[in-house]
């Protein structure tokens, strides 16, 4: 009995610490040949955040958004060290025009950053809504990818990092365009995590919980919301740490991986 006893406890002991032990294992340093990142979005929210803490450390940052004015501001306040550019990620002839741009100008990015999205709330069902989420969540991803990558393979190596979502774990009624556009995002990068693996290019996944970002506006009975700050704190310390898939809201990573385990008719009342 005693063996049977201590199996069991032994099993539970690695079920709880089996996601810490994959974590440690799945860590990949990467070393990057320039100290120039490139951040979408930067200009509010997590990628603004963002943007300040590269700065802070030292790096070179090209900040990419469609607000020139409020890239400009952050400049005064940032320094030479921010390169404003202005782009919608959502027209790829847009993302391929300021990537030219900035290849011209030898800035040499070897971190990317790719943290814009849209995330409207889904009231009705529209094709629209769908194709505008994808354009901004996935293809301005994957655009900026396919325009950097065999730079990046010729430069010795670096990084891409998106911005995806909690929602990716579990589809909330409403999301049901911005989760999806979350699940095409996470599963690209970890196919082409695999398939880079040994030429010193990551493709790293973030999973925020609630931000407090414009985002959020209207909602306001979440517990554990976190600020901007909070988040791209967490983000670029992993980051460097060599993390691969990165959760800055334990809470809400946990909770919306439990909602999957949950009967259809339990979830929508939870959510009705």
């Amino acid at each position: 009995m005693k063996k049977i006893y201590y199996f069991f406890i032994g099993l539970f002991i690695f079920i709880l610490s089996y996601p810490f032990i994959l974590k440690q294992l799945n860590r990949q340093k990467i070393s990057f040949p320039s100290k120039t990142c490139l951040i979408t979005g930067a200009s509010s929210g997590i990628g603004l955040q963002i943007a300040k803490q590269m700065v802070k450390k030292g790096w070179r940052t090209i900040g990419v958004a469609r607000s020139l004015n409020k890239l400009e501001e952050l400049q005064k306040e940032l320094g030479l060290n921010f390169i404003p550019y202005q782009c919608d990620v959502g027209d790829y002839k847009q993302v391929c025009f300021v990537s030219d741009s900035i290849k011209q100008k030898n800035l040499n990015p070897t971190l990317f950053f790719l943290n814009a999205g849209t995330g409207d709330v889904e009231k009705e069902f529209f094709f629209d809504l769908h194709k505008k989420t994808f354009d901004v969540n996935y293809f301005g991803i994957i655009s900026w990818i396919e325009q950097w990558l065999d730079f990046i393979k010729k430069i010795g190596g670096g990084a891409f990092v998106a911005t995806s979502s909690v929602s990716s774990l579990f589809a909330t009624p409403g999301s049901a365009a911005y989760s999806a556009s979350k699940v095409a995002l996470n599963n690209c990068f970890q196919s082409l995590r695999l398939k880079y693996l040994n030429n010193n290019i990551d493709f790293i996944i973030v999973m925020p919980g609630p931000v407090d970002t414009a985002m959020l506006k209207g909602v306001d009975d979440l517990p554990f919301i976190q600020t901007p700050k909070e988040t791209a704190k967490y983000i670029v310390e992993h980051v460097f740490d060599g993390e691969q898939v990165i959760e800055p809201s334990w809470f809400y990573s946990t909770l919306f991986k439990i909602f999957n385990w949950l009967p259809d008719s339990v979830a929508s009342k939870i959510f009705g």
